[in-house]
């Protein structure tokens, strides 16, 4: 019996100085996938998709329509009112209409001429009543009509300038609030418009598409999953007596199974808590149980896949 325990101690010794330089030399992780999912803004119906599982998309690549006719009636809409908007404050801006001014010119005429003759009448009674053949007061019956021509005139002569000039600084300004408020709606409804194409926003691979074509898409639901070129991760834990030697930007090596080379990756996060802390005092023994989380980002084209082991080492 004594020599069974001395062999048992002997086999516990080495196992305990092959799992020590085990978990110096390498450790244990799991690939971690980040997806994007992509979704419509507002509900709709799918009305093509371009796009299946497995397909590799790039960067804008339109990946479903949904429907758009009420969005098209919005955008016809406030491209009218835009114009309307538009048309009223030039307007404001350039006076009068040629053909106001053609009728505020005759009125000028006809005042030019009311006057001319007005002064000839007066004229004419000054001389009958210097000679005793006109009365006071139809002279001064003429001496009012040439005032009257004259007033209307002076009227006819300001209206023509008033027509010329543009409006009220108050009155451009309001129109061209509106002008622009118009533009703004224009781009808003040419925007929602436009989101009726869902489109990639990074290139990657679909995963899974949740919606299809002749299916109605419920606003802000997915329709379909994309793993991004750079959306995969090593997650990997590191004893706390370690945790300065994977600080972020380290280099490390990747190892999957089946696979004869090494891939390389950055650590890019360092947790800032340690895990697994045992509700006792930290003896010696404890301590070894504290763990750090760690996560390594890996290159595109690594031919790696989410939830697949590897072992991590460093460089």
């Amino acid at each position: 019996m004594r020599k069974r325990e001395c062999v048992l101690v002997l086999f516990a010794m080495l196992f305990a100085g092959c799992s020590g330089d085990s978990a110096r030399s390498g450790l244990t992780g799991y690939v971690e996938a980040e997806y994007i999912y992509i979704s419509g803004l507002e509900t709709g119906w799918i009305t093509s998709s371009a796009v299946s599982e497995g397909d590799h998309v790039s960067a804008e690549q339109v990946l479903l329509s949904l429907d758009d006719e009420r969005q098209a009636f919005d955008v016809a809409e406030a491209t009218e009112r835009a114009t309307a908007a538009h048309a009223q404050w030039r307007d404001l801006q350039s006076g009068a209409r040629p053909e106001e001014l053609k009728r505020l010119d005759a009125q000028l005429a006809e005042a030019k001429t009311s006057l001319t003759l007005a002064d000839l009448e007066l004229r004419r009674l000054r001389d009958l009543r210097r000679k005793g053949a006109a009365s006071e007061a139809v002279l001064d019956k003429a001496k009012a009509e040439y005032s009257a021509a004259k007033a209307r005139l002076d009227s006819a002569t300001a209206s023509i300038g008033v027509a010329k000039l543009a409006a009220r600084e108050e009155a451009l300004i309001a129109a061209k609030a509106a002008a622009e408020a118009a533009e703004a709606v224009l781009a808003k409804a040419q925007w929602r418009f436009d989101q009726r194409s869902l489109v990639a926003r990074n290139a990657g691979l679909v995963t899974a598409v949740y919606y299809r074509q002749g299916e109605q898409l419920p606003a802000g639901a997915p329709a379909l999953a994309i793993l991004p070129d750079n959306g995969l991760k090593i997650r990997f834990f590191i004893p706390q007596s370690r945790a300065l030697e994977f600080a972020p930007g380290t280099a490390v090596s990747i190892h999957q199974d089946g696979a004869p080379q090494l891939i390389s990756a950055t650590v890019s996060y360092l947790a800032e808590r340690v895990e697994f802390t045992p509700p006792v005092i930290y003896s010696v023994a404890n301590r070894e149980k504290l763990v750090f989380m760690v996560e390594a980002r890996v290159p595109p084209n690594s031919r790696l896949h989410a939830g697949q082991p590897v072992d991590v080492s460093l460089l």
